[in-house]
């Protein structure tokens, strides 16, 4: 059995993603109670794909995970006009907010 060496540490029930549709962009609001900046990841994959990758450890001030630390992934499809090179990302400490531009 192969076993990550991060373990096997869920994410925080307090996680979700919500999505926004406008003329203009995709809008994400995706809550990470208990993440910090440096522990999150955003990268696309094959100019469509958007994936939000978040770490925690037990040690970091103010993780509300109980000592266990915390893992929060997942990977948004997006049709042929989202613009995922000009992806903006902002975190507030609580709430990422990701703005893809539409074509």
């Amino acid at each position: 059995a192969h076993l990550s060496f991060l373990g096997p540490n869920p994410a925080p029930p307090e996680s979700y993603i919500e999505v926004e549709t406008t003329p203009g962009e995709y809008r994400l609001n995706v809550s990470l109670p208990g993440f910090r900046r440096d522990g999150i990841t955003l990268a696309t994959k094959r100019r469509r794909i958007l994936h939000i990758l978040a770490d925690s450890y037990s040690n970091e001030p103010g993780a509300s995970n109980h000592g266990r630390g915390a893992h929060f992934e997942r990977r948004i499809s997006f049709g042929w006009d989202a613009d995922l090179v000009n992806v903006r990302a902002e975190f507030d400490g609580r709430m990422l907010r990701v703005v893809v531009p539409r074509r």
